[in-house]
């Protein structure tokens, strides 16, 4: 493998490690872990070859479509909101408070989707949206900046190596 290839695959990696980092506070920020499913599951492969270099970010959590982009009103089943209730630490007195929270819960879901108007108080959470673009589109920019450095400068010690023999050939 080259030297461009292993610095490719190096960096791609360490970017991926930041991305998850940031994924995972912007979870966190936008008041979104309840088990910790999302959060613990997001994590980054790197695949690198003589022509291309891959990062994926992916999590085994398939609702993070429905996390970082909201949902249209539907009618959520009752038993996943009493036990989401639960892994949010929603607190009730008794079980009939209980089914009175979910229904309430309910009724907002089918009404408004989701992330519904109370939840941005309830959590005191600015954003309730598109995780995945704040904390991987505001680094576009610099990864994008990183990489061409760092490969750049790998081109010219490449390039640099190549004239070096052609002077001592010819």
């Amino acid at each position: 493998m080259s030297d461009i290839t292993t610095i490719l695959r190096k960096e791609l990696n360490l970017i991926g490690k930041d991305l998850v980092k940031s994924i995972k506070n912007e979870l966190a920020n936008q008041r979104h872990i309840a088990t910790g499913k999302l959060a613990n599951t997001t994590n980054h492969k790197v695949d690198v070859s003589q022509t291309e270099g891959n990062l994926l970010i992916s999590s085994k959590a398939k609702y993070w479509r429905a996390v970082n982009d909201g949902t249209k009103p539907h009618s959520p089943p009752f038993e996943d909101i009493m036990q989401w209730m639960d892994d949010k630490g929603i607190a009730y007195s008794d079980e009939a408070e209980k089914k009175q929270i979910a229904n309430a819960i309910i009724r907002r879901i089918e009404i408004e989707g989701t992330p519904t108007k109370g939840s941005f108080s309830r959590t005191g959470a600015t954003f309730r949206r598109g995780y995945l673009n704040r904390s991987v589109g505001s680094k576009k920019q610099s990864i994008t900046r990183r990489l061409q450095k760092v490969i750049g400068e790998q081109i010219k010690v490449e390039f640099n190596k190549v004239i070096k023999k052609a002077n001592q050939d010819g």
